[in-house]
């Protein structure tokens, strides 16, 4: 028995070293006219064959495992519009030793061959040659900066190529670069996509590339860094300083000299960082601060406490009154109304605070400040000097979607990123390829026939992996961990409210619920089956991603007021009953309470129960504080500042810019379904000038898709935070035996760190998968 089972595996060792991972590059076609076709790469074998760092390749460059049978296993790329992936196919096959099915082989070698006879390295070397770059076999060149390689313009299955590994054309080629290169080069300044071609560079300009790739690596670490550099040298006003990870940030932008983004954590001083580069540029005597309006004063107070230079002048403007100031702080929803001043100063620097507010292209406020991103002809960036910088800060870094990046990658290095529509198209095919469908469109005048237009619609993301290492690897991305600095902790914990619903709301909460199950239902298109369970994760994704345009938005607000309108009083008493625990106490050592809810209904509530027990103690911060700068910032004073004031209650007007350290607890009544927005309340406690652990409580209704709903937020929320937070694998489907080398290997063996979050929650504790974390 034993000699039959040798034998067996034998053979099949054998069949296995004979049939090697096949690669395939596959086509599906147009659905309707105007639709482009989709294409993929799937890669097919034996399991054994696909070792870690091989699927760690593939999955870097957009592939994941889609099936294992057995021993077979199959990767596959997403379907997707734009370029295909032929040079991936072409490095599995020299790198890996994978097998090519004809016609993707054929495909690679129309791309890369020459059109003709001769040495093709003797056009590059200076040597004669007949024919002009873009004519003879594909080489990749390096000159000062740029990687370039050689194309021309009718030279289709080549600009396929180069345009799937990343690449972006020269558009308007010199006539000496049209001779060398041909009349439609490409060029990348990333190490990254230039190692996409490595195969076909000289030796000379492989070495630049690993050259790039080192300052890359480095910036990556410099990205994260909480040091302070040995050779920081940025001045600070006299009896105060920033801290050394606030140093690393600031140090980083100034010697760049380029655009930037400060990612840092909410909370962790990027004003402060902002002000540093002001600071660092002893030569920039103009600049402008956008924000938002409740952060005007705020900015005022930081730039008159942190600047160096004493001479220069500051003011905010306020409506279309422009101060005739050398530093200018204004809001964003001011900006296009005072256009024409702003773009009569060449600026020496400016700076955007929650940059995420110019995620849309198209808004005035966008436009107003980086310009028409979508077009050559129409309004530039604003004016800078020839050494002005743009700088953006932002504590949320991961939008909703990838696309959201882009007008702040392409307005801060559009040398790296590109500027203007074919740009952006590359961008979006590379990291989230739409997906086209075709929509029938009633004419406008009566009696006329429909038509249809072909609407793109965003996909999911891909090679979000390789869209991180871009942007911290090209020193203009800075993105730094409370988590990594001296603050306290913060615990994150489900709270079920100790209480029994009377009959009446337990017919409300009920109704409620299906309100919400049926809205679902009609979005998806589909009710569930005899025994089916619908997952509270789907109803989150479902509704949090819900345009604010659609019918069913208003829907879901009604359901949702219904429910913070029953759960206010409740909240309340406990929210009190927490209060009260601190009355025998001095009052500087009572405790202070941030509560969170939506509707002013449910604010209202608690306000006046609180305010009955705690008269004078409660502070309101809603969208009525919000349009009054002044009246919004003594509030926040009084809260930071006077020990009576016990309750501070916000709405989601309040959840950026505003610092309510003098609290470390807060109670959730009414969480938004957005992660993002909710990591942003979270942090107006947990930052910079807390001294204790933060203890955040979410406020639920007991027994019921209150409580569901609430713990996948909470679920989604570290997934959230893990994707921006650590360059890993995550998401990455690997082979049975990469996965146990991932999991049960120790981090000499496999290169792997292991990092794991916790969530606190007494009842369903949450505890988030094991992530293997990048080594860089």
């Amino acid at each position: 028995m034993f000699f039959r089972e040798v034998s067996i595996r034998s053979v099949k060792i054998r069949l296995e070293r004979a049939m090697p991972i096949n690669v395939e590059l596959k086509k599906k076609a147009p659905k309707f006219d105007g639709d482009r076709p989709r294409w993929n790469l799937v890669a097919s074998g034996p399991v054994e064959l696909f070792n870690t760092g091989m699927e760690r390749f593939m999955f870097l460059h957009g592939m994941n495992g889609i099936n294992e049978e057995g021993d077979y296993s199959i990767w596959s790329s997403m379907p997707s519009i734009g370029a295909p992936p032929v040079y991936l196919a072409d490095i599995l096959r020299k790198k890996y030793g994978c097998k090519l099915k004809p016609d993707t082989a054929r495909l690679i070698e129309q791309a890369v061959k020459g059109r003709g006879d001769g040495d093709n390295l003797d056009h590059f070397i200076g040597r004669p040659n007949k024919r002009t770059g873009g004519g003879v076999d594909l080489v990749v060149a390096a000159g000062s900066v740029d990687f370039i390689a050689n194309c021309s313009e009718d030279h289709w299955e080549r600009r396929n190529f180069l345009e799937g590994a990343g690449w972006t054309p020269i558009e308007q080629p010199t006539p000496a670069i049209a001779e060398r290169f041909g009349t439609r080069p490409y060029r990348t300044r990333d190490p990254f996509l230039a190692g996409n071609l490595e195969m076909y560079m000289p030796a000379a300009v492989k070495q630049k590339m690993q050259k790039a790739l080192g300052a890359a690596s480095r910036n990556i670490a410099l990205s994260k860094t909480q040091k302070a550099p040995d050779d920081f040298a940025v001045p600070a006003p006299e009896g105060i300083d920033y801290f050394d990870f606030q140093k690393g940030g600031i140090q980083m932008v100034v010697d760049s000299g380029k655009g930037a983004i400060i990612a840092d954590d909410m909370g962790l001083g990027k004003t402060i960082q902002g002000i540093g580069v002001l600071n660092g540029r002893p030569d920039a005597k103009r600049a402008i601060f956008f924000c938002q309006a409740n952060m005007k004063l705020k900015w005022v107070r930081e730039i008159e406490k942190w600047k160096i230079n004493r001479d220069l002048t500051v003011g905010y403007a306020e409506g279309s009154t422009f101060p005739d100031t050398d530093i200018v702080v204004i809001n964003y929803d001011i900006a296009q109304k005072n256009i024409d001043k702003i773009r009569t100063i060449n600026w020496d620097l400016v700076i955007t605070d929650e940059a995420h507010n110019l995620k849309n292209p198209e808004a005035q406020r966008t436009q107003a400040i980086l310009g028409d991103l979508d077009s050559f002809e129409g309004l530039g960036p604003i004016p800078m000097n020839k050494n002005g910088q743009l700088v953006h800060l932002t504590g949320t870094p991961k939008p909703n979607r990838v696309a959201e990046l882009w007008p702040l990658l392409t307005s801060s290095r559009p040398d790296i990123w590109g500027r203007g529509p074919e740009a952006r198209q590359a961008f979006l095919n590379r990291y989230e390829p739409p997906i086209l469908i075709q929509r029938e469109v009633q004419s406008k005048f009566k009696g006329g026939k429909p038509r249809k237009i072909i609407v793109p619609m965003p996909g999911k993301p891909i090679r979000e992996l390789e869209l991180q290492m871009r942007m911290r690897g090209s020193g203009s991305f800075i993105r730094r961990l409370k988590r990594d600095t001296d603050l306290p902790p913060k615990m994150r914990t489900p709270i079920e409210m100790p209480f029994r619903l009377s009959k009446e709301d337990l017919e409300v909460l009920k109704q409620a619920e299906a309100d919400l199950d049926e809205i679902h239902d009609r979005i998806r298109g589909k009710k569930l089956t005899a025994g089916q369970t619908r997952q509270a994760r789907e109803v989150i994704d479902v509704i949090g991603g819900m345009n604010p345009g659609s019918p069913h938005f208003s829907e879901i607000a009604r359901v949702r007021k219904n429910l913070g309108v029953l759960k206010a009083p409740h909240a309340a008493r406990f929210i009190i009953d927490e209060l009260h625990d601190d009355k025998d106490l001095p009052a500087d050592l009572r405790r202070k309470t941030v509560v969170f809810a939506h509707h002013k209904e449910v604010i209202r509530k608690i306000a006046e129960m609180a305010e009955a027990e705690f008269p004078g103690g409660v502070l309101v911060y809603d969208g009525s504080s919000k349009g009054n700068a002044q009246q919004a910032q003594a509030k926040v004073d009084a809260f930071q500042e006077n020990p009576n004031s016990r309750l501070f209650i916000m709405s989601l007007s309040g959840a950026t810019g505003i610092t309510l350290t003098a609290a470390h607890r807060m109670r959730v009544v009414e969480p938004d379904w957005s992660p993002s927005n909710m990591t942003q309340i979270e942090d107006r406690i947990w930052r910079i000038g807390q001294e204790q652990a933060c203890d955040i409580g979410y406020l639920f209704v007991p027994n019921s898709l209150d409580v569901k709903m609430g713990l996948a937020l909470h679920a989604k929320m570290e997934t959230d935070e893990r994707a921006v937070n650590t360059m890993s694998y995550r998401g990455m489907k690997t082979t049975r035996r990469a996965s146990s080398e991932i999991v049960t290997g120790d981090a000499g063996a496999s290169g792997v760190r292991v990092n794991k979050t916790r969530t606190r929650s007494g009842k369903n504790a949450n505890v988030d998968e094991t992530q293997p974390e990048l080594p860089l």
